[in-house]
């Protein structure tokens, strides 16, 4: 059964483009519907997760969520 194909819950629901700063680093602008769907402003945190399937998944950071 190894070519049984694993099912994936998951639709597209948006690209976005990843622009590299002239000192190396990476930068991705989200477009409005992204900002608004993770309830994000201006100075907020995301944080990108990873599963044990290697896949990624991206939240707000709450300060609920940091460790003092």
């Amino acid at each position: 059964m190894a070519d049984k194909k694993e099912k994936n819950d998951y639709s597209l629901w948006e690209v976005v483009k990843v622009s590299e700063t002239k000192n190396g680093q990476y930068r991705i602008t989200l477009k409005k519907r992204i900002a608004q769907e993770l309830g994000i402003r201006g100075g907020n945190y995301l944080v990108f997760l990873k599963n044990e399937k290697g896949e990624m998944v991206v939240k707000k950071l709450e300060l609920k969520d940091v460790k003092l």
